[in-house]
């Protein structure tokens, strides 16, 4: 008897979500609601035209905006839906692994996103109209534009992973998508993400120690109540430059430069994948 090979069961479970994603007209609204704003970003402030370079400049400050939007809109239904049809009962008693799931649905997000860069290239096409932009940036920038969206699907997967509301799954994959996209250009941006990690560490740790999600909101708080108290108390100094650390625009910068750094590399490819892995813990409760 002809067994399944794991890469099979991901790459199926992938194009499972890719196909949901395309096959429905809200899909291709939300795909075309982001390259309009790529293109708005890049070529309608005044500020692009008065530089007179051939880049993507103007579009870099906005992209990290763009897409803490973009993306909680592609990853609300990957297991809100599920869950509220009740079809991801049938999915775990499948002979498949969690970390398969998680993989599968994961790389299923980022082929939508990876679909909307690709179209959303037709402003690298206005460039070379107008001028001759450099390859290299291009490509590091169009690289930085990617890893930084995988992280925040990865982000976006646990919110959708928490609830069975599509819209409450799509305010918390915001929320956390906004804690890297805000933490520094908001004045007190890191001690606020710090508050709110902290926050979601403590309800993700009652959900870990006790399988159930009824008394995680009292969690949340406590672990808020905290968060407040070694930000504003000043009981840990450099609390809010700790948490800033976690912004996101500031690891992107270098690619939007043409230089790819290793450092920020690791930011989003690590970021990537603890936020997986948290996915997979959460997803391993539902068998107990």
């Amino acid at each position: 008897m002809a067994t399944t090979s794991s890469k099979d069961v991901i790459f199926g479970i992938a194009g499972k979500e890719l196909r949901s994603f395309l096959g429905n007209p809200t899909g291709y609204v939300f795909l075309t609601l982001f390259i309009a704003l790529c293109a708005g970003a890049a070529f309608w402030p005044r500020e692009f035209f008065d530089r007179n370079l051939a880049d993507l400049a103007t579009l870099n400050r906005q992209m990290p905006l763009i897409l803490m939007l973009f993306v909680p809109a592609i990853t609300m239904t990957l297991w809100a839906d599920e869950r509220r049809a009740g079809t991801d009962e049938l999915l775990l008693t499948l002979p498949v692994r969690d970390t398969e799931v998680v993989l599968g649905k994961f790389l299923g997000a980022v082929g939508v996103l990876s679909i909307g860069l690709a179209f959303s290239l037709a402003n690298v096409a206005v460039l070379a109209y107008l001028g001759e932009p450099d390859v290299g940036l291009m490509f590091s920038t169009f690289l930085g534009y990617w890893l930084m969206g995988t992280l925040f699907v990865a982000v976006g997967m646990i919110g959708s992973l928490l609830t069975t509301n599509v819209t409450v799954a799509f305010v918390l994959g915001v929320l956390g998508c906004a804690a890297f996209a805000l933490a520094q250009s908001v004045a007190i941006g890191g001690g606020v993400i710090g508050v709110a990690l902290l926050a979601g560490l403590a309800s993700l740790g009652w959900l870990v120690a006790f399988g159930s999600g009824i008394h995680a909101g009292y969690a949340a708080l406590v672990g808020a109540f905290v968060g407040v108290v070694l930000w504003l108390g000043d009981v840990v100094p450099g609390f809010t430059g700790l948490f800033a650390a976690f912004d996101a625009p500031s690891h992107f910068a270098s690619f939007g430069e043409g230089v790819i750094r290793l450092g920020d590399v690791v930011f989003f490819a690590g970021g990537t994948a603890v936020a997986l892995y948290l996915c997979g813990l959460l997803l391993s409760r539902r068998h107990w």
